[in-house]
């Protein structure tokens, strides 16, 4: 009576949907885990540590617990994947690529923080995962009307700034050329001083050579002119 119960259930748990199963599944470990037996386990082991759980997950074993059914199908649903060498294998490849996906989320997972940093991750994650809104066609076009004004206003202040500037360099232009202008004519009325001031300069300079050349001639025809008077 109980095998006929056992081969009742298990082909409910064969028949009963894919989803059951792996909602009985993904609740519990690995297939191995659920058998209680080691990844490289023969297939006789396989099936001598079912046949030893399913004895004590059996729904007729506890009526009175609900949770029974569930573990039996988890039971029954790692015992024909693991009994059958496909399914086996692809089993396998599938666990040691989620085991591979678990190690790197644990080597790229977030680092600590303190519990001011907290705050500040809480506080700057609402903006960051704002939830979406629900609004009315109206609000859709007010807010579109509202965003184009923002866009307008931008693109004046953008515009009025390069005008600003254009006009701002023009006059600093014009500042700089006036400047260096007044200064080349400072610099060309100083040499024009200079060079006017060296000429007349020399000017009085030759003029008081030769008047001292002058005196020193008159003087020396003078001393002639009483010589001769002496002489006579």
């Amino acid at each position: 009576m109980q095998f006929e119960v056992g081969l009742l259930c298990r082909r409910c748990v064969w028949c009963g949907g894919d989803s059951l199963r792996r909602m009985a599944v993904r609740s519990s470990g690995s297939y191995y885990d659920l058998l209680g037996v080691t990844p490289d386990a023969s297939v006789e082991q396989i099936k001598q540590a079912f046949f030893v759980r399913s004895k004590k997950l059996h729904p007729d074993s506890d009526p009175s617990n609900p949770g029974l059914h569930a573990q039996f199908v988890a039971l029954s649903e790692a015992y024909r994947v693991l009994s059958r060498e496909t399914s086996r294998r692809e089993y396998n490849t599938q666990l040691r690529a989620r085991h591979r996906h678990w190690d790197r989320q644990t080597h790229t997972a977030a680092p600590h923080y303190s519990s001011e940093s907290s705050e500040h991750v809480r506080y700057s994650e609402q903006f960051r995962y704002a939830p979406p809104q629900d609004l009315s066609p109206d609000q859709l076009e007010r807010k579109r009307k509202r965003n184009l004004r923002l866009v307008g206003y931008c693109m004046l202040a953008m515009i009025g700034s390069i005008v600003a500037h254009y006009f701002g360099f023009r006059k600093l232009e014009e500042m700089h050329n006036s400047f260096m202008e007044e200064k080349d004519r400072a610099i060309t009325e100083i040499y024009n001083t200079s060079k006017e001031r060296a000429r007349v300069n020399g000017f009085q300079k030759q003029t008081a050579i030769l008047r001292q050349k002058h005196a020193e001639f008159v003087e020396k025809y003078q001393r002639r002119e009483e010589r001769g008077t002496d002489d006579k």
